[in-house]
């Protein structure tokens, strides 16, 4: 299985056409929220802990792209976040051992802003390489807090407190925080365009209140709790009619792609469990019936690659 962007565009593609995909990123992820176990994800990261791509010689998944190969952050976190459902269904060391070994790689690269940077360029969103990521963050510290769950280590529990820092920095100064009048959004591409990333919202949303639910953190459950708020008031944004938006900033429509969609769906029948807000239940219902019309799917490639080609992609 190839984990380059090609290989991926490819999967997306054939999606439409009903050839279900087996790339990495597109392993179902049902709901998984547990009130009484934080151990387990807010969704079932199961198909995520094994990897057939190369690893270092530290056995950390590496991330291959137009001919680089590198650590990152979010594809590590992913193999972690699997290896940790594992765990909790089984308890086998295997699985503990590799959950651990990301952590203590997070813990090793942090930088002192709190961020891991990302290593790879992303020309679509217009972001060089180096850049903070909300979504890295979330997982980062949904890894961190996990690994403390597991070996009971404070020093994972330090480090995903300090990954709290960019959350506060405005995306004009490398941070991931991006405020219009009251709506405050965790940039999962905090470029200088506005793009408001769905997916990587909730993620990063997921982080914070991991803090929340592990150690009452102030800063954490205020970061939540502003971001809640922005997202219940962002979400009918993000519905087209017929189908849901990756993004909603700046820019040509850009809808989601047929497992980010899916995403959505499973991301909001969480969001509904943890708040009880019947608006989350609400849009998980109706996109779901959108999906169930594989014509709408259809609909969107038009725009889609429209969006492509503005990108030069």
């Amino acid at each position: 299985m190839s984990m380059s962007l090609i290989g991926e565009k490819a999967a997306n593609l054939f999606e439409y056409f009903g050839l279900k995909s087996k790339n990495y990123y597109h392993s179902e992820a049902k709901a998984n929220y547990q009130a009484d176990d934080l151990l387990a994800y807010y969704l079932d990261m199961s198909g995520r802990a094994e990897f057939s791509g190369s690893f270092d010689e530290n056995l950390i998944p590496l991330y291959s792209s137009k001919g680089k190969i590198a650590v990152h952050p979010v594809l590590i976190s992913l193999y972690a976040l699997g290896n940790c459902e594992i765990y909790r269904q089984t308890k086998t060391e295997r699985s503990r051992d590799n959950l651990i070994r990301i952590a203590d790689w997070l813990c090793e690269f942090q930088k002192a802003d709190g961020g891991w940077q990302n290593q790879f360029a992303m020309q679509k969103f217009e972001l060089e390489a180096g850049f903070l990521s909300a979504i890295t963050q979330g997982k980062g510290i949904s890894v961190l807090v996990r690994a403390h769950l597991v070996s009971k280590e404070s020093k994972y529990v330090d480090s995903a407190i300090k990954a709290l820092e960019p959350f506060f920095v405005d995306v004009s100064s490398n941070g991931v925080r991006r405020q219009i009048g009251d709506i405050v959004f965790y940039e999962e591409y905090p470029a200088k365009k506005n793009y408001q990333v769905l997916n990587g919202f909730i993620y990063a949303l997921w982080g914070l209140l991991d803090l929340v639910r592990l150690t009452d953190n102030r800063q954490a459950k205020e970061l939540w709790h502003d971001g809640l708020e922005s997202l219940a008031q962002l979400l009918p944004s993000f519905d087209i009619g017929y189908w849901s938006l990756y993004h909603i900033g700046d820019g040509i429509r850009n809808p989601a792609t047929i497992p980010y969609h899916k995403m959505h769906i499973e991301q909001l029948k969480v969001m509904f469990e943890i708040t009880g807000n019947g608006l989350f239940y609400e849009y998980s219902e109706k996109w779901q019936k959108y999906l169930d019309n594989s014509f709408n799917a259809l609909k969107t490639l038009p725009q889609k690659i429209l969006w492509n080609l503005s990108r030069g992609l």
